[in-house]
């Protein structure tokens, strides 16, 4: 069950007083234009070593407190099913960032709204099957997907409401200041670019940190390499000849398995497209995927499988229009079937992908208490699961 326990603590009673806020914003543009703001939900899911974790908003109205995050684990194995695994104790009712340290290790962060001014962390180390309460960032977390960064050392990055990235050297460790988004913004290799927001941390296989935002001046992603003497290096991608004009977004930024995986938009409304971009020694150089050109769509939920992307985009209705995946360096984007009856008008929070347990993808979708799986296959969707969740309604009103 997932809700709230009565406090032992003036902090823990704060704690469980906490609603979180459900979306993260990145900013795109057109070209020579200032960058129009994307929405990009929490609701996502990636790979790690040990298994997939994913993130869905359940239960009911947001403006009652009555909406719950949850996170879902399965563990690797082609016989493993989805379960239960939301840390425990505190109320989940806007959203929580997952990062994972290695192994079956997993951090879980949530994000602070109502009268909490701070975002409380848990640690598991068996895949989310029990959490230990593990230390506070004293300042908010960013509502974007990708505001929590673990390192293969177990080292933490986090994005901050105010645009700080703050880093400690392990979960439960002080926070020190890392950069603020003007630093980044004013150092060398962010001046080119034009860098407007922080939208993105990350941490490349050797353990260099990375940041990534939106830049205003198209023809290179802006994505920064923590330098060995300090400062920043830019290391993202140029772009393809036709996009080279365009303001990039970095929407999401994983390290999955040996690569670091980035999904990135470029330019803005009709014009604007989505690429893939991965990178296999450390950040020092990417290599893209074919854009996939939005037509006026938004990308709404991204999730990282591997190598692969996914991503639910949203149409001119406001629905969840399509989905679409990438499986690597230089592929073409692909359509998945038709969205299973009913998914389309869920909230942003309540739908995401991820990865398939014999590769692929696969649906995650949230109504109310019940969360279902859908497998995909050539003829449509299959529901292959179903978790109940006791929803503590009425728990942070």
């Amino acid at each position: 069950m997932t809700g709230w326990r009565r406090p032992a603590t003036a902090v823990t009673a704060a704690l469980a007083a906490a609603a979180l806020a459900g979306c993260g914003s990145t900013r795109a543009g057109g070209t020579g234009q200032p960058p129009r703001p994307v929405t990009l939900s929490l609701a996502t899911s990636a790979g790690y070593p040990d298994g997939t974790w994913a993130a869905l908003v359940m239960g009911g109205s947001a403006t009652d407190f009555n909406n719950f995050w949850q996170v879902f684990v399965r563990p690797a194995g082609a016989q493993a099913a989805w379960r239960l695994a939301t840390p425990v104790g505190v109320a989940s009712n806007g959203g929580i960032a997952v990062a994972a340290t290695g192994g079956p290790s997993l951090v879980a962060a949530l994000l602070p709204s109502q009268d909490l001014s701070f975002s409380p962390l848990s640690r598991s180390t068996d895949n989310g099957a029990k959490w230990t309460a593990d230390g506070l960032l004293d300042t908010p977390l960013a509502a974007t997907p990708s505001a929590l960064a673990a390192a293969p050392s177990g080292g933490l990055i986090a994005l901050t409401r105010s645009g700080a990235a703050e880093v400690a050297s392990h979960p439960g460790g002080a926070w020190a200041r890392l950069a603020t988004e003007r630093s980044v913004a004013s150092s060398p290799a962010a001046r080119s670019c034009g860098l407007t927001s922080l939208t993105a941390a990350g941490y490349t296989a050797s353990g260099a940190a990375l940041l990534a935002g939106t830049c205003t001046r198209g023809g290179h992603a802006g994505i920064f390499a923590r330098a060995a003497g300090g400062g920043w290096a830019a290391t993202g991608p140029a772009l393809p000849a036709a996009l080279a004009g365009r303001p990039v977004a970095v929407l999401q930024l994983a390290r999955t398995g040996s690569a670091e995986v980035a999904l990135l938009q470029a330019g803005a409304g009709r014009t604007a497209s989505l690429l893939g971009a991965w990178s296999t020694d450390n950040g020092g150089s990417w290599r893209l995927s074919a854009p996939y050109p939005l037509a006026g769509a938004q990308p709404r939920s991204a999730a990282m499988a591997g190598q692969a992307l996914g991503v639910l985009l949203r149409g001119a209705d406001g629905t969840t229009g399509r989905a679409v995946t990438v499986t690597g360096p230089g592929a073409a984007w692909q359509a998945l079937p038709a969205l299973p009856a009913g998914t389309t008008a869920l909230p942003a929070g309540a739908v995401t992908l991820a990865a398939g347990p014999a590769g692929g993808f696969e649906l995650l979708s949230a109504r109310l208490s019940k969360m279902s799986v859908w497998a995909a296959s050539p003829g449509g969707w299959t529901r292959s699961q179903v978790i109940k969740v006791s929803i503590p309604y009425g728990s942070s009103g």
